[in-house]
């Protein structure tokens, strides 16, 4: 008699898991994150090391994540990493982590050790999966975040330069052509190095730069606005111009 009574209950238990689950992924399809949320955390109370459990905690960090609850949901994508045997959703496990942690980057001001725990996930995840469908969307993420960290030197070296200690402004232009000579910013420092010869009143070096350089323009359009800031720097008609350049 209690054999029976406890395969009933077992039974019982089970068919309102499965009701659970069904419904939690109805109300996630329906974007109802929240209220979906509600129904994986209660199979996780329930029964979280059985199949259905670690199905539940997939669509649990699913639905954290649509929630932008992204710190919870790397904690609920890493329980998925422990415990599922699913390739499929290991795989887009991890890559949601990466873009969770590239979200947290977005939220902190730019803080540079978000932004470098982003790109190390990211770099991980391609070199682990380098034939995944998000690969491209790995490289645009990367790329952005180095942007990013680009545009924070490049905007220390322009504080330097307006305030005229041109060794410094010099040094972290050149950290952004070192490290970062494939992002979009590349071109602006270089023709912040020339601005700087010219604010230096060494017109013979800012054409020397500009000749060496020349080819490493990234935009035809910034070249051209190099080459003309050097032929046209001294003309009246330019001070504004200048002056606008050195504090925009």
């Amino acid at each position: 008699a209690c054999s029976t009574k406890s395969n009933f209950n077992s039974s019982d238990i089970q068919s309102e898991l499965n009701q659970k689950f069904t419904k939690g992924k109805e109300l996630f399809e329906k974007k109802k994150y929240s209220r979906a949320k509600d129904e994986f955390d209660y199979i996780l109370i329930n029964d979280r090391g059985s199949d259905i459990g670690v199905q539940a905690r997939f669509y649990q960090a699913e639905s954290l994540y649509m929630l932008e609850q992204f710190e919870e949901a790397i904690a609920s994508y890493d329980k998925v990493l422990q415990f599922s045997n699913d390739i499929s959703k290991i795989e887009e496990s991890k890559f949601k982590i990466c873009q969770c942690y590239f979200e947290l980057s977005n939220r902190h001001n730019r803080d540079q050790s978000n932004n470098d725990l982003a790109l190390d996930k990211l770099q991980y995840f391609i070199d682990q999966h380098p034939k995944s469908s998000h690969i491209k969307e790995a490289e645009n993420y990367i790329s952005i975040l180095r942007d990013r960290k680009a545009e924070k030197i490049y905007q220390t070296a322009r504080l330097y330069l307006k305030l005229r200690e041109f060794d410094s402004a010099f040094l972290y232009f050149d950290e952004v052509l070192k490290k970062y000579y494939d992002t979009s910013i590349a071109d602006e420092s270089r023709i912040s190095i020339i601005f700087l010869h010219l604010l230096r009143d060494d017109n013979a070096l800012a054409e020397l730069y500009y000749k060496s350089n020349k080819d490493k323009f990234r935009s035809k359009e910034k070249e051209k606005e190099a080459g003309d800031l050097i032929n046209n720097y001294n003309t009246r008609a330019n001070w504004f111009k200048n002056f606008i350049r050195l504090y925009k």
